[in-house]
């Protein structure tokens, strides 16, 4: 009788408060590690931005894209 008292009344709400305090510190950690995702700042290298750039036709239509294809096509040049 005394062990069913003790299991009811101290080791299951002991159980149950440590499974909710666990709960929200891993929430905050896996919080904190999706929002530094959103927030770092990404470095770009030059082999980042360097290749060929040409308008995509098939994205934007109409006669002034034909005439940017036309135009403005560019390579920018990666040097040492």
């Amino acid at each position: 009788m005394l062990l069913y008292l003790f299991i009811l009344f101290i080791l299951l709400p002991l159980t149950g408060i440590t499974v909710i305090v666990w709960g929200v510190v891993l929430s905050c950690i896996l919080m904190l590690a999706i929002l530094n995702w959103f927030f770092v700042k990404t470095e770009l290298d030059k082999s980042d931005y360097y290749g060929e750039y040409v308008i995509n036709r098939d994205y934007f239509k109409g006669e002034q894209t034909d005439w940017q294809y036309n135009h403005f096509r560019f390579t920018p040049i990666l040097r040492s």
